[in-house]
């Protein structure tokens, strides 16, 4: 916000009006005073809890934001009517402050000027490593591209954060210098809105070194610097040897020969199970913890996706609703970030249950697989089934894409159609463990938990009254059903927050034995559906099918 700018529009404002007569600054006092008593009173009959939790209502937050902005006008037209510079009796005060009351902890040093890097991708094309280390100082990166052109931007948002990367396509017209253009004008749109920041160009054309010498010349921090990525060094040999080696008869080598394994989309469980391994291996070399924990899945999918950041943050929000690789006990599931990574790298609880294999797929042999390894064995059946039977019935998957999940990440398998997964399915099913109808899972009572009916007796027995029946719990499914026809009656205001969406799957799920856990599964389903669809931030939420 630009403090003087909005003080010359306030006076504008009450030219327009004729108010100058009434804006002494005794009359913009009494004002102010005014307005801070309103703002007051908001809070004023409030418990300190109720306080804390008023702006959760958009009404709510829309009132205290009016009376925060009033405030605040009559302090910036109390200030130009008496002369006083806003930012520098801040900083004066602040300094003052400072040696009144002396600091009991360490403070953290005042944050610098952001540095702004605007990357020319059609002239270079630098990695995040590469980038960090040409501008130490940089914090935003925007990278400047072609509509047809490729980017890799997994390794800038791994280095500075998915939040502070921004990628801006050229329009589809192939202009010469178009991209340039678009370029210098974004440089002049920041620095009307951040005059105080710091812009670097990065790009070997000079023809941006005339308009960067202007903005120079009118007080911004603009340069360009050029990037060339170092080849690798060439070994030097000498005249003889080349000859030698032109001379030389050719040996015949046999190679092996090699069917290619197509490669496979990834599915959110797998790279879900490669973040745990790699953080795990991070903890054990005593690494630390990545910052960005959405760029570091990201940078885990090598396969080609369609859409990278969206696997990510699937396979992110994966990790937070349910425990992988963490042991199968009953433990609360870590919900901010930082705490499901120290989870991850912490030594996990022995389990019963086998942890799999991280899956590679790789060029093998021809020969190297049988047909023994895509078979299933008795012991992956009882195994899964004695895992079904161990799970609650709120943890239990409600859905067969839920299900071939599980198997395929107990299995290590690269799909969920892999032959072992849809062997297993099928041998669950034969022993009526897994009924599956419609898409919808449900698990028929264990054969040893079945009552055994008793003899008949000659003598009969006099009639006991009837047990009443215990109302079935709803399954995700329902529950799913049941919110995508409310959210079909809502045109304008559906949940724009995952938090919020979650909360009001909830209320659909309170006969549930857990309604929490329901509403994780409920939103993980519409999701999958893509009923629902995720924000690249995981936060926000839109329904492109209503």
């Amino acid at each position: 916000m630009d403090l003087k700018a909005l003080q010359a529009r306030l006076r504008d404002f009450a030219a327009a009006r004729d108010w100058q007569p009434f804006h002494s600054p005794k009359n913009l006092a009494m004002a102010l005073m005014v307005e801070s008593a309103e703002l007051l009173e908001l809070f004023q009959w409030l418990t300190t809890e109720q306080s804390n939790t008023l702006t959760r209502d958009a009404a709510d937050k829309e009132r205290v934001g009016d009376e925060i902005a009033d405030v605040l006008l009559y302090l910036l037209q109390l200030a130009d009517r008496t002369g006083v510079d806003v930012e520098e009796a801040v900083e004066q005060k602040l300094r003052k402050n400072a040696e009144k009351h002396p600091a009991k902890h360490p403070e953290k040093p005042a944050p610098g000027p952001k540095g702004h890097l605007l990357i020319d991708w059609e002239n270079v094309q630098p990695r995040g490593e590469e980038l960090r280390a040409l501008v130490p100082e940089g914090t935003d990166v925007w990278i400047f591209h072609g509509p047809q052109q490729k980017v890799e931007a997994s390794s800038h948002r791994l280095a500075y954060g998915a939040s502070k990367v921004a990628l801006v396509p050229r329009p589809g017209l192939n202009k010469k210098n178009a991209l340039d253009f678009q370029l210098s004008y974004y440089i002049g749109y920041i620095s009307a809105r951040q005059p105080h920041e710091r812009f670097v160009v990065v790009s070997n054309d000079t023809g941006y070194d005339p308009m960067l010498e202007h903005a120079c010349g009118l007080g911004f921090d603009a340069r360009r610097v050029s990037f060339r990525r170092q080849s690798p060094p060439v070994v030097a040999t000498s005249v003889k040897r080349k000859v030698k080696a032109a001379v030389a008869k050719p040996t015949l080598a046999l190679k092996p020969v090699y069917s290619p394994v197509q490669l496979i989309a990834p599915s959110a469980a797998q790279i879900a199970w490669r973040a745990i391994v790699q953080l795990r291996a991070m903890s054990t070399a005593g690494r630390g913890r990545p910052a960005d924990l959405e760029a570091f899945m990201e940078s885990l999918i090598n396969e080609p996706v369609m859409d990278k950041p969206g696997l990510a943050c699937r396979a992110s929000q994966l990790l937070r609703d349910r425990p992988l690789g963490l042991g199968r006990a009953a433990v609360d599931t870590p919900r901010s970030t930082a705490a499901l990574v120290r989870a991850i790298q912490s030594p996990a609880a022995p389990t019963p249950v086998a942890q799999p294999l991280p899956t590679v797929v790789v060029e093998v042999p021809a020969k190297a697989k049988t047909e023994a390894s895509a078979k299933a064995t008795r012991q992956d059946v009882q195994r899964l089934a004695q895992f079904l039977d161990g799970l609650a019935p709120a943890k239990r998957p409600a859905q067969k894409e839920e299900l071939l999940v599980l198997l395929q990440y107990h299995l290590g398998e690269t799909s969920g159609q892999a032959p072992r997964v849809t062997q297993v399915l099928a041998q669950l099913q034969a022993q009526k463990r897994v009924a599956i109808k419609r898409n919808v899972v449900s698990f028929p009572p264990s054969p040893a938990a079945a009552p055994v009916p008793a003899k008949k007796t000659a003598a009969k027995k006099a009639a006991t009254p009837a047990v009443p029946k215990a109302i079935p719990k709803p399954t995700a499914a329902q529950v799913a059903k049941a919110v995508l026809g409310s959210l079909g009656k809502m045109p304008k205001n559906k949940p724009t927050r995952r938090a919020g969406l979650l909360k009001f799957i909830e209320t659909h799920a309170t006969k549930a034995a857990d309604p929490k856990s329901i509403a994780q599964q409920v939103c993980a389903l519409l999701e999958a559906r893509r009923d629902v669809v995720v924000s690249p931030d995981g936060k926000g939420v839109t329904y492109p099918k209503f």
